[in-house]
């Protein structure tokens, strides 16, 4: 036997195994759930208050009336118990060598209690409830029914702790981030003990409190995504299953073991141990735990809840089912003339782990293969394994071209069932004809990939595929080299057409929800939460409106009408060569349709780049141009905020609104989480890449189109200019629509208004920040002092010009600007 299985059996224990340290999707799902429920516990703390006030009130009064003999020992054991877990959890970690877990989570505990108590400085008060009066804690029932009073040290220490709330905020949130961080070293019995406790803690909290606690939902996000963060930054430690375990199930499958190595073919990435046998064959496998079953898991349900009609069925109960339905498929699709390696062992390894041996097949992935190589016969060959596949009604569900190997005899095998599904419907079977059909479309052109199908499946495959031709239901690296083809899909949607004589496909709607619509959707939802209450003063805004002063309205259109000017000029001044004003003005009103159907700033450069390659410019100089005016936008109005600012300070314009700002150490705090989330992002590999080839590169292009736009004085004017007068142009709007009904703000403050919390919304993921800006700007101008009914109407005036009303000749426009081939 090969001695690389003793040496993983030596160490100080009989039971010790290597670790390894690995980023796992697990972590990464868990860190978008707590982050979500982050959000919302947010926004239960600020904008929901009002609204769950009254419910958690009614809750905590009813856990206050529950008898002070019943709440005393519970809170005695909970203060043990965490207590407890606290001392001896660290310990145990320690003794059983996993110092690094215990560290970690040290490490979670202290950002998440400082997190937590940095927003506890910003969110507003909590409302008090009617618990129980403090003075009435001390009294006890004596043994003869009198009712007497004690001083009992005990029951005052219940008080005290009843009156402040047990277990406060800041340690729900320091328990969450440590229990993620633990929870990768408990089976599953004491990870749901753990997570139970944190509800039981949780209950207490609430049956101690004196406030209406709602920051607990806030508390655990945050600490859950805490732990999740470090998680992904620093990976999570993963017991490897022993080589002496995989031996001794490789022997009850009666596999003539010679010896186990570790396998490092970069044909096999998901494959880890070669396996040689007493008659010089060569097996490759595999072992899945916990770990990888639940990573998988969370895909399946992602997907699941994503997508509708693509085969995703529920996820499988154990590590067991998966790997017997993956050998399973993998022996139908061998009986139905599929070359696929053929499975030699299925057993278990360990407590949660399973091995699977496969022959070791040699060659290479077919993805790696140089296009010359992507021969038509080598196409075919490909499509003859899934009409195997089809025979015996497998849907493969993942096929890439990688799934494919060349192997030296130049025969096309195909593998990786794991996230096939047996007994497949049609639709799920089409959308494996799909797949391949835009893989191989995407190497070697629509006519050779459409011909190799045809010559296998026949036309009306073919055209019963074309409905699932939809990027969001194929594979990443599918979609990745679609997106790199000149045209997308059309091409080949036109050749299937041509070859099969298909109509035009109605394409199969997969996506349940988009994630734009949710974005939307919740935006949407904050909006009419902050706008529905101001609702109530309609009658009141009704009679604003009847007496407003009219003679401010052509104010307003004049501001609306500065910014396309604005838009206009700013453009000409960062593109190289001459711009005809007029159709370039004409360009900013299309604009403003654009941005009902994407979020701000998106469709407004998408057209702007469109515009300047119609007229003849390469697109690395449209790009350029429109970066250039995106940074001369950004420091003019970062210019415009100082200037407003030391001109209300000059003019007290403001007077004691200035008192609601947040302090000089809530800012300084807020800086040093901004700075500390900043450092984290940083430090993620995958992050740092992104900077790196995305975020700077695009700032240097941005600099470099400076430069040369700040070579041509005229050039430069017009930039600086019209980048201007696009923000003063809107507070011209904001100002006259606010003077129109009764005023009661200056220039300077409508005007810092606008280029701060203003600018902030109209940045929101809402298409012309719908929702957003209404509800921001609402509460801005009533913070001012501006009676409700009239900012409600001065809000509604300055949307309808600025944005509604243009929106219909900015629709005439755009399809004008289309027919003429101007954009």
């Amino acid at each position: 036997m090969d001695p690389d299985m003793g040496k993983a059996t030596r160490s100080g224990r009989p039971d010790a195994r290597s670790l390894e340290i690995v980023r796992s999707a697990v972590d990464g799902w868990r860190l978008i759930g707590f982050l979500t429920v982050c959000i919302v516990g947010l926004l239960l703390a600020t904008v929901g208050r009002r609204t769950l006030s009254g419910f958690v009130g009614d809750l905590v009064n009813a856990l206050a009336d529950v008898p002070i003999v019943l709440i005393t020992p519970v809170v005695l054991i909970s203060q043990v118990a965490l207590f407890t877990v606290t001392l001896v959890a660290p310990l145990l970690l320690i003794f059983r060598g996993r110092g690094r877990v215990a560290g970690l989570g040290a490490i979670a505990i202290a950002l998440a209690v400082v997190a937590m108590s940095l927003l506890q400085l910003v969110l507003p008060a909590a409302e008090p409830s009617a618990s129980l009066p403090l003075e009435s804690i001390g009294d006890i029932t004596i043994g003869d029914g009198s009712i007497g009073s004690t001083t009992s040290p005990a029951l005052e220490s219940i008080a005290a702790v009843r009156s402040a709330g047990f277990p406060a905020s800041v340690t729900i949130s320091g328990y969450a981030a440590a229990a993620v961080v633990v929870n990768t070293e408990l089976s599953a019995r004491w990870s749901r003990l753990g997570w139970g406790f944190l509800g039981f803690l949780t209950v207490v909290r609430f049956a101690t409190s004196s406030t209406v606690p709602i920051d607990v939902v806030l508390a655990i996000g945050l600490g859950g995504a805490i732990g999740s963060l470090l998680m992904v930054v620093f990976g999570r430690s993963v017991a490897a299953v022993r080589l002496a375990d995989v031996a001794d199930a490789l022997h009850r499958s009666e596999v003539d073991l010679a010896g186990i190595s570790r396998l490092d073919d970069p044909a096999w990435p998901d494959w880890h141990l070669l396996i040689r046998t007493g008659d010089d064959r060569a097996l490759i496998a595999r072992t899945v735990g916990l770990h990888e079953f639940r990573s998988d898991s969370l895909h399946r349900t992602y997907r699941r809840a994503r997508l509708k009609d693509v085969g995703d069925d529920d996820s499988y109960s154990s590590p067991r089912r998966a790997l017997a339905v993956e050998a399973m498929m993998s022996l139908m699709a061998a009986e139905n003339g599929v070359r696929t390696p053929t499975v030699r062992a299925l057993e278990p390894a360990g407590p949660d782990e399973f091995v699977i041996a496969i022959d070791q097949v040699p060659g290479r992935s077919v993805d790696t293969l140089d296009d010359t190589e992507l021969s038509q016969g080598l196409l075919i060959d490909m499509w003859r394994q899934v009409a195997g596949l089809r025979r015996a009604g497998i849907a493969h569900r993942d096929l890439r071209l990688s799934r494919f190997l060349l192997d030296p005899q130049g025969r096309v095998w195909i593998r990786e069932f794991a996230f096939g599904e047996p007994g497949a419907a049609a639709g799920s079977l089409d959308g494996d004809v799909a797949e391949l059909l835009a893989g191989t479309y995407a190497r070697v052109g629509p006519q050779r990939a459409v011909a190799a199908a045809s010559v296998v499946l026949g036309p009306d495959v073919l055209a019963a595929a074309l409905v699932r031709l939809v990027p969001v239901a194929m594979t990443r690296p599918t979609r990745a080299a679609l997106k790199a083809t000149a045209g997308g899909l059309q091409p080949l949607i036109d050749e299937v057409r041509r070859r099969t004589g298909a109509g035009a496909p109605e394409f199969v709607a997969v996506e349940r929800v988009k994630p734009r619509t949710l974005v939307l959707g919740a935006m949407l939802g904050v909006g009419v939460y902050v706008v529905l209450p101001q609702l109530a003063n309609l009658p009141s805004m009704l009679e604003t409106i009847g007496d407003a002063d009219w003679q401010f309205v052509p104010g307003v259109v004049l501001g609306a009408f500065a910014t396309y000017v604005g838009a206009s000029l700013g453009l000409i001044g960062a593109t190289p060569g001459r711009l005809p004003f007029g159709q370039t003005m004409l360009l900013g009103l299309a604009s403003s349709f654009v941005a009902l159907l994407a979020p701000s700033g998106v469709g407004r450069v998408g057209l702007s780049v469109r515009y300047l390659q119609k007229r003849g410019l390469s697109t690395s100089v449209g790009v350029s141009a429109s970066a250039a005016r995106e940074v001369a936008s950004v420091v003019v109005h970062l210019l415009l905020i100082v200037v407003f600012a030391l001109w209300a300070g000059q003019t007290d314009a403001l007077g004691s609104e200035f008192d609601i700002l947040p302090s000089t150490d809530t800012l300084l705090a807020i800086g040093g989480v901004t700075l500390g989330v900043a450092g984290l992002v940083v430090a993620i590999p995958r992050a740092r890449k992104l900077i790196g080839e995305r975020a700077i590169p695009a700032i240097l292009d941005a600099a470099t189109s400076m430069r040369q736009v700040a070579a041509s004085p005229l050039k430069m004017l017009s930039l600086l200019v019209g980048s201007a007068l696009v923000p003063i142009g809107f507070i011209a709007a904001l100002f006259f629509s606010v003077q129109a009904f009764g005023g009661g703000a200056s220039f300077t403050a409508v005007g810092l208004v606008f280029l701060t919390v203003g600018a902030l919304a109209a940045a929101a993921p809402t298409p012309g920040g719908i929702g957003a800006v209404e509800a921001v700007l609402l509460a801005a101008l009533t913070g001012l002092g501006i009676a409700a009914p009239a900012a409600l109407a001065a809000v509604f005036l300055y949307r309808i010009i600025t944005f509604w009303l243009p929106l219909a000749p900015g629709a005439l426009v755009f399809q004008l600007l289309s027919r003429r081939d101007v954009i």
